[in-house]
């Protein structure tokens, strides 16, 4: 998800802004998640995974065109946090082994895209304020449950390395990704009043991280096959 880099797209008029760069890291890491259908036994995530970045690609095209012909892009943003952190929270729940932790989960994922909604319509809005309440909810929950799991990975270690699990790329990804994301989401709402020195150092932040982010969960489409062919 790179719901800064586009939203900065909306308050800015210069080429550099115009350039979708993080729309094609993702499509990179679509096609790696494409390629690693073909090697033996792929993760057991990956197809749920390919669909939820091809959504996040569509999103991505359509609010980077939106902004590029000044129309207000926050409105995607505002569904797709709720699609995209519900969707991880499943994610996560899937690599839990703590029956404890897997029923919590599960209550978030019900409770979470309720609340997200009466944000969406009723607090923050629609379309005239990026939903930083939703966001950095979600933010919590994910990084709290990546947590959790690698206690669980410390605590009741698998046969196998833990290198060799794609979920622990996964894990790490969005463990980094969204204890990043939240200093510079709370500034979104103010960014159209900041210098422009300002637009250009968060869209590079932004940028590698989502670079990280996107290398992290290429790796986890194919550590069965790097780590096979190195052991």
């Amino acid at each position: 998800m790179s719901c800064v880099h586009t939203h900065i797209l909306l308050f800015s008029h210069t080429s550099l802004y115009r350039l979708p760069v993080a729309v094609v890291i993702m499509i990179i890491c679509f096609v790696t998640a494409l390629l690693a259908k073909l090697q033996k036994d792929p993760p057991r995530y990956l197809n749920s995974f390919i669909i939820y970045i091809l959504v996040t690609i569509v999103v991505e095209v359509i609010a980077w065109w939106y902004s590029i012909h000044s129309k207000r892009n926050l409105i995607f943003y505002n569904f797709y946090a709720i699609i995209n952190f519900t969707y991880l929270i499943f994610l996560l729940r899937s690599f839990m082994i703590n029956a404890r932790m897997i029923s919590i989960m599960g209550v978030l994922m019900i409770v979470y895209p309720v609340l997200s909604l009466i944000n969406l319509f009723l607090i923050q809005g629609l379309n005239t304020a990026f939903n930083t309440y939703t966001f950095l909810s979600g933010c919590i929950i994910v990084v709290t449950a990546s947590i959790c799991y690698f206690y669980e990975r410390i605590k009741y270690p698998g046969p196998h390395s833990l290198l060799k699990e794609p979920a622990f790329w996964v894990s790490t990804g969005l463990l980094f990704f969204y204890t990043c994301s939240p200093p510079l989401t709370g500034v979104l709402n103010a960014i159209s009043l900041m210098p422009f020195y300002n637009y250009k150092t968060l869209y590079f932040i932004n940028l590698m991280v989502n670079i990280i982010l996107y290398l992290l969960f290429s790796i986890s489409f194919i550590c069965n096959l790097i780590f096979r062919r190195y052991s």
